[in-house]
């Protein structure tokens, strides 16, 4: 199957089916609310709530990007293992460093795809969580519930330090590009090394 699909089958469920989502990424949360006791909202409160929604999209779409990217480097490092064969057949030397130059920037890529998966997982956690405290907005705010089993608190908290870990998260899957960058940035050096010295443009060896 393509890159993303289960992310491309959850975005096919109603919003409603959307409120509960588990399956399409992030885990579970220690504070949430059953939809049945949402079942007697006003339509100002449902739509307050399907606003909470259009967060589980957009983070499921960067889930989505982040998958499709990693697909698109372990394809490029297939690539990359040929090219490094193809140069030692024709013992070509500087062909086969710079390959591997190559092979090495794409394994520093792969390194920080992977992390970007994990974070935007985390992430589509965040947004069930800002979900689940518009849920506890709306019965606070209609007073759905007579005497609550909760308090607003309890669900801030959850998605403050949810958030907060998505952004250290975050921190560190940059630190990753930013190597990933380094790495890309000595094997372009090389390959134009390469190209000034040989002239050779079409061996086969340059894929951008």
């Amino acid at each position: 199957m393509l890159p993303g699909w289960k992310t491309k089958v959850c975005l096919l469920l109603t919003l409603p089916a959307l409120i509960g989502l588990g399956a399409c990424g992030g885990g579970s949360l220690s504070h949430t609310i059953s939809n049945s006791k949402l079942k007697d909202m006003s339509r100002q409160g449902q739509l307050w709530i399907y606003d909470a929604e259009n967060g589980i999209v957009v983070a499921l779409d960067r889930l989505d990007e982040a998958r499709d990217e990693l697909y698109r480097i372990k394809t490029q490092l297939k690539l990359a293992d040929r090219r490094i064969s193809a140069a030692k057949k024709r013992r070509n030397g500087l062909g086969v460093n710079v390959s591997e130059a190559w092979e090495d920037s794409l394994e520093y890529l792969e390194d920080w795809a992977r992390a970007r998966i994990r974070l935007e997982r985390f992430g589509v956690n965040v947004a069930k969580a800002s979900i689940e405290l518009a849920k506890a907005q709306v019965i606070q705010r209609e007073d759905l519930l007579g005497d609550k089993d909760f308090t607003l608190k309890e669900f801030k908290d959850q998605l403050r330090k949810l958030q907060d870990s998505y952004d250290r998260r975050r921190k560190t899957v940059r630190k990753l590009r930013r190597k990933a960058r380094k790495k890309e940035a000595r094997w372009r050096k090389m390959r134009r090394r390469y190209v000034a010295q040989t002239g050779d443009h079409d061996s086969g060896l340059w894929i951008d």
